[in-house]
């Protein structure tokens, strides 16, 4: 199998994609406004125990970024020296989303200045060729696969299913919902073929929108009803071969009689929708203005001597005016005069239009 990442730096953010057998199957995002601010799959603390709670045989563990960390103590129970203001040294065993801090794992108890990054991640795309082992890195701009389209797929509700049909996604509080739907799929053969077909394509695809949207926990998958007991079990045999180089793990339960099919993914940290979107569904105003700043670079790679005017509406406006992340200044290092900012106020808050003279 031919596995590669496409990495993308951009002003204010890195995009970055895991590619099998030539589709993307990944999707991952490092924002410049959350440097600092968060802690990493991978990275090591000391950090400081604030509360033990033997009923959840876990302690709450300050690590002086972000929220605190859950660290379950596991069958041996209670580690000697594990008490309210103890300093541990722990490992980010998964990252923190929703409402919830990271998972730790215990390394030691020590002493030390409490809290403590003692091991900061590398870069991402560093950590994705780790991850893999056997990924090659290569730049987005060398690659004919588009990141926009990808991360505009990965944020959309409805799907295409190879060879017709359709997979409508929708993450809630509980689980992942995901609809099949024939959407006048065709198929050689009667309706029980066209089930057969439709949902094993389904299932592939269902699988590989799982993971390049970053989903985790219960999803089920309402397949088209199939009568035949063999078709339902080459169903769920195709969804569990679909998630086989999935990093995650993946456990899949066998199709109900209703033909649903449920799996559980582990969480390894927020979806790109959590990254990417505020609670209505929309981009937040920052996906919004990283997106304006991508399209005036763009604009300006097609010509050194082009004069880039950037007009936003109030909110993206707003956030670009103050900087809070030092674009203007990487700007000028990296492509040199800056972009006419102007604020548009007959434009939407969040809407952006860029023009190059």
């Amino acid at each position: 199998m031919n596995r590669t990442i496409l990495i993308e730096e951009n002003i204010g953010e890195t995009r970055a994609a895991v590619v099998e057998n030539g589709r993307i199957v990944e999707l991952h995002l490092e924002r410049w406004s959350e440097q600092s601010g968060r802690a990493i799959e991978g990275e090591v603390y000391r950090g400081r125990v604030r509360k033990v709670e033997m009923a959840l045989n876990a302690a709450f563990v300050d690590l002086g970024v972000g929220e605190e960390g859950f660290l379950p103590f596991g069958k041996s129970g209670r580690p000697k020296g594990m008490h309210e203001g103890a300093a541990v040294k722990v490992r980010i065993a998964r990252e923190a989303y929703g409402e919830k801090g990271p998972n730790l794992a215990l390394i030691a108890p020590e002493d030390g200045a409490a809290p403590e990054c003692l091991e900061p991640a590398p870069i991402l795309a560093q950590r994705l060729v780790r991850a893999f082992g056997d990924a090659e890195a290569v730049w987005a701009d060398e690659s004919d696969l588009d990141l926009d389209e990808a991360f505009d797929e990965a944020l959309s509700p409805s799907v295409s299913i190879p060879g017709g049909g359709s997979l409508y996604i929708e993450q809630t509080r509980a689980l992942v919902a995901i609809d099949v739907d024939a959407d006048g799929r065709k198929a050689q053969g009667n309706a029980a073929k066209l089930s057969q077909q439709l949902n094993m394509s389904a299932a592939k695809e269902a699988a590989r929108q799982v993971r390049l949207r970053g989903l985790g926990g219960l999803v089920a998958i309402d397949f088209v009803h199939m009568r035949a007991q063999p078709d339902r079990k080459a169903t769920e045999q195709a969804l569990r071969q679909a998630f086989r180089r999935d990093r995650a793990k993946v456990d899949v339960a066998p199709l109900s009689q209703f033909c649903i099919g449920e799996l559980a993914r582990q969480r390894r940290g927020r979806s790109l929708a959590e990254l990417m979107m505020d609670k209505q569904g929309e981009p937040t105003i920052e996906t919004e203005a990283l997106r304006a700043l991508r399209e005036a670079a763009s604009a300006l790679s097609h010509s050194r001597r082009a004069l880039v005017t950037l007009k936003a509406g109030e909110a993206v406006f707003a956030w670009l005016e103050a900087d809070h992340i030092g674009w203007r200044e990487a700007w000028s290092e990296r492509l040199g005069p800056l972009p006419t900012l102007q604020r548009d106020d007959a434009a939407a808050p969040r809407a952006f239009s860029v023009r190059a003279d």
